[in-house]
């Protein structure tokens, strides 16, 4: 994984690079999901494999880094320029940050082949990087405060396999920490210490409240042999970590979605319904715990604590 960060125009992108490609899917879950190329890996199509999955901020100009990240994967002779089933095959999702960002006359392109040379298989930096730069969480109504959020990861071992997440929290909804039992980020006043929840100000966010666009977004991989039956139903059951860490999930301008690949190290054996249930949950915890240490290690430049939304 690989990020590449805008500190100046507040924007980014996190590549995950896969060699050799992997089985691939995607979730969306949310409202207004913005999402690349996901169609392709959908249950029942030919070639699911990806060699790269991307997170990117920038909304649909984001998508540009595809091409970046096209270009490094034929310049380093990952993929063919022609041949069905071997030329560049990337999936990838965004957020909309671009009222915290200027991505005005940002290239993108750039951005995912920069993400691409900074790819490392060590832990990476979590919090205001890549994909979750220009990341914010909340505000429920227009006018009251929200709070910075940013990108997180988390790596588990489940027998004898490993289950890794990142995900960017960019969400409508408060940021729980189900671990602790306390909201860590979201729609708070001016002056206040206490963050609310959507319950308290119901009424003012059905006749106030100007749309607001966000949205969770993230990669769920594992090194076990599921088939793709399996990590379809992997990618689904992981959006289960979504709503324990973000009260409320899926809104309507939300565009919660969730990747997933498995790289099926060995390809020997099978996963029974005990091994993956036990993935499963992994999963589950994992997304929570990535969300979480994305609102934990945000940071805004100059040390803000909150924008107006």
């Amino acid at each position: 994984m690989g990020h590449a960060t805008d500190r100046k125009r507040r924007t980014g992108t996190t590549v995950v690079l896969v060699n050799p490609p992997a089985i691939a899917f995607a979730d969306p879950r949310g409202g207004w999901p913005g999402t690349y190329d996901t169609a392709a890996s959908d249950l029942g199509k030919t070639f699911i494999n990806r060699h790269a999955l991307f997170l990117t901020g920038g909304d649909i100009y984001g998508y540009d880094a595809a091409r970046g990240i096209r270009r490094f994967l034929l310049e380093r002779k990952l993929a063919t320029a022609i041949g069905g089933g071997t030329m560049p095959a990337i999936m990838g999702t965004n957020i909309y940050d671009l009222e915290y960002a200027d991505a005005r006359g940002l290239d993108y392109t750039e951005m995912g082949y920069e993400a691409c040379q900074e790819a490392t298989s060590r832990p990476v930096s979590q919090g205001s990087v890549g994909a979750g730069t220009g990341a914010t969480v909340g505000p429920f109504v227009r006018g009251m405060l929200g709070s910075k959020g940013g990108l997180g990861s988390r790596a588990s071992r489940v027998g004898r396999w490993t289950v890794g997440t990142i995900v960017v929290t960019n969400c409508i909804g408060n940021v729980y920490d189900p671990f602790e039992s306390e909201t860590i980020a979201g729609t708070h006043r001016k002056g206040r210490n206490e963050f609310m929840e959507l319950d308290s100000v119901l009424d003012a966010y059905i006749t106030k409240s100007v749309p607001r666009f966000g949205t969770t977004i993230g990669v769920v991989g594992t090194d076990a042999p599921l088939n793709h039956e399996q990590l379809a139903r992997l990618v689904e059951l992981a959006h289960d970590g979504i709503a324990l860490a973000v009260r409320p999930a899926h809104m309507s301008t939300d565009g919660d979605t969730l990747l997933g690949f498995a790289t099926r190290r060995g390809r020997r054996g099978q996963v029974d319904y005990r091994e993956f249930d036990a993935i499963h949950h992994t999963a589950v915890q994992a997304v929570a715990r990535a969300a979480v240490n994305a609102a934990n290690a945000a940071k805004i430049p100059g040390g803000v604590r909150g924008f107006k939304g």
